[in-house]
C-alpha cells in the first residue's frame, strides 16, 4: 500500500498530471476571457501539453507563461484571423436562415463543408504556432498541409474537440465545474497526442555533443554546465 502512493507511483504521477491539466486550463480560461490574448494562451497551452505527452520535463505555469510571452503577436494575429472568419461564417448561416426558402439546399451543405474543413484546419494553427517558428502566412499553409496529411486523425481531433460542447448540451449547466477544469486541456491533451507523431516527422532535431535531444527548457541549464567544464578546465 505505501508504494501506491510513492512520489514516482503510476497512480501519483496520474494525480499529478490531473493537477497540471487543471492549472493549465484555469490559466488559459483566465486569458481566453481577456479580449485579443485567446490566441496566445492556446499556444502557450499547447506548448505545455506537447511537453506532457513526451515526457519532457517542464513547469505548468512557468512553460506557459514563456510560449504565451515569446508568441504573443503573431499568435494574436491569427486570434483576429479567426475571429474574423467564424463571424463571417456566423453571418453567411443567418443570411441562409433568413433566406432559406429562396435558396436551394445544396448552398447550404456547401457552407456547411466549407467550415468544416476550416475547423479541422483550425485546430493544428495554434499547436504550430507554439512549436515551429513561421511567418503568419506560412503557419496558415501548414495548417491546410498536417490537416490533410493528419487524415483520419485530424477528424479525430475534430470530434474530440467539440466534447464539451457535447457535454453542455446532455448535461446542461450541471457540467460547469468539469468544464472550468478541464474544458480546455482535457480534449486539447487528447489532441496533442493524435498530432504529437506528425509534428516529429517535421521537427529539425538539434543535438548535444552527447547526442540527446536537447529541450527549450535546458538553454540555461546547459550553458551553465557548460560554463562549469570551461572553469574546471581552466583549473587545471
Amino acid at each position: 500500500m505505501g508504494k501506491l502512493f510513492d512520489l514516482d507511483s503510476p497512480l501519483m504521477r496520474a494525480l499529478n498530471r490531473v493537477a497540471d491539466l487543471m492549472i493549465l486550463n484555469l490559466a488559459v480560461l483566465l486569458f481566453v476571457m481577456v479580449p485579443l490574448t485567446g490566441g496566445a494562451a492556446l499556444t502557450g497551452m499547447h506548448y505545455v501539453l506537447l511537453k506532457m505527452v513526451r515526457n519532457e520535463e517542464t513547469y505548468v505555469l512557468k512553460g506557459f507563461w514563456k510560449s504565451f510571452k515569446l508568441n504573443f503577436k503573431q499568435a494574436t494575429v491569427l486570434w483576429i484571423i479567426q475571429l474574423a472568419i467564424v463571424a463571417v461564417i456566423v453571418v453567411d448561416f443567418l443570411w441562409i436562415r433568413a433566406n432559406g426558402g429562396a435558396l436551394p439546399a445544396v448552398y447550404t451543405y456547401v457552407m456547411f463543408g466549407i467550415s468544416l474543413i476550416l475547423y479541422m484546419v483550425s485546430l493544428y494553427i495554434f499547436p504550430l504556432q507554439s512549436r515551429f517558428d513561421n511567418p503568419i502566412g506560412n503557419t496558415l499553409k501548414n495548417a491546410c498541409m498536417f490537416a490533410i496529411l493528419g487524415l483520419p486523425r485530424t477528424v479525430a481531433m475534430a470530434v474530440i474537440s467539440i466534447v464539451p460542447l457535447v457535454l453542455i448540451y446532455f448535461f446542461d449547466i450541471k457540467i460547469v465545474p468539469i468544464l472550468i477544469m478541464f474544458g480546455f486541456t482535457g480534449p486539447a491533451y487528447l489532441m496533442a497526442y493524435l498530432y504529437d507523431g506528425l509534428f516529429k516527422r517535421f521537427e529539425p532535431k538539434v543535438e548535444t555533443p552527447d547526442e540527446e535531444v536537447r529541450t527549450d527548457d535546458d538553454d540555461e541549464e546547459l550553458q551553465a554546465a557548460i560554463k562549469r567544464m570551461q572553469e574546471a578546465r581552466d583549473r587545471k
